[in-house]
């Protein structure tokens, strides 16, 4: 396969560090409720134009990301664009509401970004049936930038709640762009009171979040039924593309041999081509989003799939970037991030093993297969695989091997899949992906399930070799530019690592998920009722979890006789109504467990 590609690539998209993870609860309802909040109204990016463009320098075989959003000029500041309301007991409440006429989804972008202790800011949409947050002095990050994920629908609510005393000159707080989604947005639908509204500017298929391929693969089928603790390592980031708008990667924890259970670090490895802006700066990444078990639940499955999103992360080491270079000239391609808050057990996550060494059998047989786990054109994750891999350079007369090249007999990849990793027959990370092309990709394969063509499809993908990262010298000697210093700390000199779990325990031992409730008061904020009371017999509950759980809600007499029990399978925001018709007038109690904490809600029914 000594074939080299035509330059197709597949993108998408140093501080102390602080958690980056919404802590959940309910916003605040204000007293004086029916209070005016102003709206900035912003233009709609013209998105048909950007996109003929970015098309065209995909086919040309011009190095970019996934584009899937456009920035529009903001300028949403503290406390001037809101407006404040003063509650009974001292606390105050700041209001203020975006509006992009025709936009499908909206991120919103801060250049300020400072929240002093007894301050949480939620985000919303229209219908407040979605809500990001509470974000508070812990999302701060030294150089005051942050960043949300989408929003669904064209209206964003912004609150904050401030505790009495708080001087709100030492808030600092200014959105300077919006990021309008154009597409990769279907799996918001479930925050659409008429999914109707909910629309992609150019067309998607009929499965959720199925833009990709028809030819595809979900990574929980059974091709990647051997190889689910490598699955679980791979997660998606959105990246900000310059001053244009946001686009889409893959990306692998990885674990370091110098990790334990005391003291576990979270290493974040993709392409440096999934950043084109080639920074060594912690703060270029502080307004990087990572999305978590983006991924369906079933083989066949067209379920809403609940994801896990953090803000933000610090540089640790990349390979030099050159935008302006050709495909074929890359030689290493890694970007190692590390996280700055330790992920919730409760998300599943695994830190992946790795193997360095630069000899790899060219086949396996099966059931080993060389296996990866990709987002490919921003997808739910998917699965491909193939079992033979070759040694190649790009350029047919570079001196050094730098890829592993793999002809896929399984799945496919596209835009998108890049800086995913691949695993060996034994499920060590060995590669991460690089640029791909089409050898015969079938017609049929070109499409997605609607029919519509899909860009960037491609059966044959070039990995940078781990090994050759590893020790990594094209960009000299400094530890920031190779691999070894920060996964072999400790210099053990091992070849093969073990992965962990994302809290560095061995995955030879099962315990039970922890649940993210934590403590009542935790779970109880989390959770809100309206109308309370209620004059008609309906009451709407509000839950906002920082991760998705089962949760069992029973409603009792004041006698403490349970009358009706409600059971919410994977929930973590959302609106969720209970019709209460034939209940008598009166006061009752709502208990709600996440299998790990209890908290009560009275609920009074006076028609």
């Amino acid at each position: 396969m000594k074939k080299i590609i035509s330059g197709l690539l597949l993108v998408a998209a140093g501080h102390a560090a602080t958690a980056q993870i919404g802590q959940g609860g309910v916003p605040l309802t204000p007293r004086q409720a029916d209070r005016y909040v102003p709206t900035s109204q912003y233009a709609l990016p013209d998105w048909q134009t950007t996109l003929k463009k970015a098309e065209l320098e995909e086919t040309a075989g011009k190095p970019r990301p996934y584009l899937v959003g456009l920035f529009t000029p903001s300028d949403i500041s503290f406390p001037g664009s809101g407006t404040l309301l003063t509650q009974d007991d001292g606390s105050i409440i700041w209001q203020a509401q975006i509006s992009i006429a025709g936009a499908p989804a909206i991120g919103l972008y801060y250049d300020k970004f400072e929240l002093p202790k007894g301050v949480k800011y939620y985000v919303t949409n229209a219908a407040k049936t979605q809500m990001l947050g509470a974000y508070t002095a812990d999302n701060n990050a030294p150089s005051g930038y942050f960043a949300n994920e989408a929003v669904q629908g064209n209206i964003v609510n912004l609150q904050m709640e401030i505790e009495p005393g708080v001087d709100l000159n030492n808030i600092r707080f200014h959105i300077d762009r919006s990021a309008v989604y154009f597409r990769n947005i279907a799996y918001l639908a479930g925050f659409a009171i008429d999914p109707g509204q909910l629309h992609e500017i150019d067309q998607v298929d009929n499965q959720l979040a199925g833009r990709s391929s028809a030819c595809m693969i979900n990574a929980v089928c059974p091709l990647g039924a051997n190889y689910q603790i490598q699955r679980k390592a791979i997660l998606q980031t959105v990246i900000p593309i310059g001053n244009q708008g946001v686009g889409l990667c893959s990306a692998t924890m990885v674990n370091n041999t110098g990790n334990t259970t005391a003291s576990c670090k979270h290493y974040v490895l993709t392409a440096t081509h999934c950043d084109q802006e080639n920074s060594t700066a912690s703060s270029h990444f502080d307004q990087l989003l990572l999305r978590f078990n983006f991924e369906q639940p079933t083989c066949t499955g067209t379920a809403i799939p609940e994801s896990n999103t953090l803000t933000g992360a610090n540089f640790v080491a990349r390979a030099n970037y050159n935008a302006s270079a050709s495909a074929n000239d890359i030689k290493g391609d890694f970007l190692l991030l590390e996280l700055r808050s330790n992920l919730p057990s409760g998300w599943n996550v695994n830190l992946a093993g790795w193997n360095n060494n630069p000899n790899l059998p060219s086949t396996v047989a099966a059931p080993k297969k060389y296996i990866g786990f990709h987002h490919p054109n921003g997808d739910v994750k998917k699965v491909s695989s193939a079992q033979s891999i070759e040694s190649t350079p790009l350029q047919p007369s570079a001196p050094e091997d730098t890829h592993w090249a793999m002809q896929l007999d399984s799945g496919l990849v596209s835009s998108g899949s890049s800086g995913s990793g691949l695993f060996d027959g034994d499920g060590y990370l060995v590669g991460i992906a690089s640029v791909a092309g089409d050898y015969g990709v079938p017609a049929n394969c070109k499409k997605n399930a609607a029919g519509v063509a899909v860009t960037g499809t491609a059966n044959v993908i070039f990995y940078s070799k781990f090994a050759y990262d590893w020790d990594y010298t094209v960009d000299g000697s400094a530890t920031n530019r190779k691999l070894k210093p920060w996964l072999d700390p400790v210099n053990t000199g091992a070849v093969r690592l073990e992965p962990v779990k994302s809290d560095c325990s061995s995955l030879g031992t099962n315990p039970p998920p922890m649940g993210i409730g934590g403590t009542g008061e935790t779970l109880s904020s989390a959770i809100g009722i309206y109308p309370n009371p209620s004059r008609d017999g309906k009451v709407t509950v509000q839950i906002n979890l920082p991760a998705a759980v089962d949760m069992t809600m029973d409603l009792y007499e004041v006698n403490g006789k349970k009358i009706r029990s409600y059971q919410l399978k994977q929930v973590r925001s959302g609106l969720y109504p209970l019709n209460l018709d034939g209940l008598s007038n009166g006061i009752y109690l709502l208990q709600c467990s996440d299998g790990q904490s209890l908290t009560g809600k009275k609920i009074m029914i006076a028609r």
